[in-house]
């Protein structure tokens, strides 16, 4: 099943110097949102989601679903990643079925999945204005966590694979004018939290090339 009207998030992580929030505010960047909430994140117990790199989450009382573009690819794409997003509970419910090979059911909970994560986020949200060479707006987020990790994002969304291109393209310059450009990946907060609390889980995910 695909889901085309599902906007792709593409990201690139970094860590967050002290400057950065001057750097932001340099750049013409807006404090858009102050912000505080629980993730709680789940999977079969043979980690069938996670393995295939599908992360399903409930944030507050919401559904969230994160897939890569191509069923059986990655996410991570070198420094950068690319997920399809789903925010629709229905959508969820049967793309999970699917990953899983079970009927479609009513509810996610009918699928008995289990909590295997669980942490609270602060996060600082910064706007960056347009620019005369795209219509892509460009998040910033500034996350702590609850478990003393922090990270930043350089995030956008785009609605066709065509875009993202470009988009990553705009992000690097993002990340390169903030002066967080890394040539390596850097670590987000479900790697950190796993590696931290769930090592045979973070092992069974780097062997699968999914971290």
């Amino acid at each position: 099943m695909s889901h085309p009207s599902a906007p792709i998030e593409v990201e690139r992580k970094f860590v967050p110097g002290p400057e950065v929030e001057d750097h932001l505010l340099t750049l013409g960047a807006v404090l858009q949102d102050e912000m505080k909430f629980q993730d709680s994140y789940y999977d079969s117990p043979d980690l069938r989601l996670t393995l295939a790199d599908v992360w399903l989450r409930k944030r507050a009382d919401s559904w969230e679903l994160k897939h890569p573009l191509v069923r059986g690819a990655r996410g991570l794409n070198g420094t950068s990643t690319q997920y399809q997003e789903l925010n629709n509970e229905a959508e969820i419910i049967c793309r999970v079925s699917e990953e899983l090979g079970v009927p479609c059911p009513h509810n996610l909970e009918s699928l008995q999945l289990e909590e295997f994560a669980r942490f609270v986020t602060t996060r600082r949200k910064f706007l960056l204005p347009l620019d005369d060479n795209s219509n892509h707006k460009v998040v910033v987020d500034l996350d702590m966590t609850d478990f003393g990790f922090a990270v930043g994002e350089v995030e956008v969304l785009v609605q066709t694979k065509e875009e993202v291109q470009s988009a990553l393209v705009k992000v690097d310059d993002i990340c390169k004018k903030l002066g967080v450009f890394s040539i390596s990946p850097v670590p987000g907060k479900m790697s950190t939290f796993l590696k931290r609390n769930r090592e045979e889980h973070y092992r069974k995910l780097l062997e699968a090339h999914v971290l």
